[in-house]
């Protein structure tokens, strides 16, 4: 009796069926994944400019220019905004899927930020 060596056709077919199916299924989400940690990150990064800002704006002083790194772009703060209580966005950037992309609004005269709706849109 001959013992088997190596995989068969129909084996190896198999195989590449199921990564492709894996594959088909994990990169969407995977794309879903990256964006929603750029929502975040932009969020995060916006919440520490508007303590900041806040803080110096209280204290009757202008707060600094914002550097954007997590998010594209962003408002810079004044005393102007945090004595009006107006709202500033920040964009985040798109990193995978697009559709889901949610910028932040912050309220300059409490300090509180929150992502605006799905699709960069408008605030809630």
């Amino acid at each position: 009796m001959k013992k088997q060596q190596g995989f068969t056709l129909i084996e190896l077919m198999i195989v590449v069926a199921i990564i492709g199916i894996l594959a088909a299924i994990a990169l969407p989400q995977y794309r879903d994944y990256t964006q929603r940690s750029a929502n975040g990150a932009c969020l995060a990064e916006a919440k520490a400019y508007m303590s900041a800002a806040v803080s110096d704006a209280a204290d009757n002083r202008a707060p600094t220019a914002f550097t954007a790194s997590a998010c594209t772009t962003g408002a810079t703060m004044s005393v102007a905004d945090y004595n009006a209580g107006n709202s500033l966005t920040f964009a985040a950037k798109t990193q995978g899927n697009a559709s889901i992309k949610q910028d932040t609004t912050c309220d300059a005269g409490k300090g509180s930020c929150e992502l605006a709706a799905a699709g960069g849109g408008g605030g809630t």
